[in-house]
């Protein structure tokens, strides 16, 4: 799996000028680089809900999050090309912050309130000019597999951008790779896709409540 991810990190930049477009690499990830990785691991990945993915319009991405595995199963999943909000510090990353930088993903810079607020609102612009995020809004994978509280940031990042945030949960890739661990054991998986929900119904006021009404909704969505 090492080998795969580094040989494509250091192969589809090169795709960049020889298509004049800057998303090859993500077109590669969902449909060449995600498959492979999911097979050689031994999961067995089921999607439902696929049909309530917007194809006409930018969205965020919402899931629960427990394995770095869940980024290859949500690649594979979706039929959108994906940008990930990432802390800025994976630039210093080999192979991977390259890629980050070039392919356009969203990088967050937490250094400090000032400079992170200036990064969303750019980030914001940045969706609401046509890219799909995706985004873990509990902040770090659970160590447990039970999903924990969400965060503000992607709710107020959804309402800057005005799109739809798309719940997802993801079962199954906690026992496959659990945090701390780096043993992957072959297993099944299962991504469940929920319906949009509108930011017209929540404001700055109401961020709370968008944020418990996304959670429950995600939780809906648990096999």
């Amino acid at each position: 799996m090492a080998i795969w991810s580094a040989f494509l990190m250091l192969v589809t930049p090169f795709l960049i000028p020889l298509t004049f477009n800057r998303q090859i690499p993500l077109v590669v990830g969902r449909t060449i680089f995600a498959p492979v990785l999911i097979w050689v691991a031994g999961v067995k990945l089921k999607v439902t809900g696929r049909e309530n993915v917007p194809l006409d319009r930018p969205v965020i991405f919402v899931s629960n999050h427990c394995s770095h595995f869940d980024i290859a199963c949500l690649f594979a999943s979706l039929p959108r090309n994906l940008f990930f909000v990432a802390k800025k510090e994976l630039l210093w990353v080999p192979f991977l912050g390259f890629n980050l930088w070039l392919t356009g993903h969203i990088l967050i810079d937490r250094s400090n309130r000032k400079k992170s607020i200036a990064s969303l609102r750019k980030a914001a612009r940045n969706i609401a000019g046509g890219r799909c995020v995706t985004l873990y809004a509990e902040g770090t994978r659970s160590t447990t597999g039970e999903m924990g509280p969400f965060k503000k940031g992607a709710f107020h990042l959804a309402l800057d951008a005005g799109v739809d945030i798309v719940p997802i949960y993801i079962d199954g890739t906690f026992k496959i790779w659990p945090k701390g661990s780096l043993k992957i054991t072959p297993g099944k998986v299962s991504v469940s896709i929920g319906k949009p929900i509108t930011t017209a119904n929540y404001s700055k006021q109401t961020v709370a409540a968008f944020v418990e009404d996304t959670r429950n909704a995600v939780l809906a969505l648990k096999p």
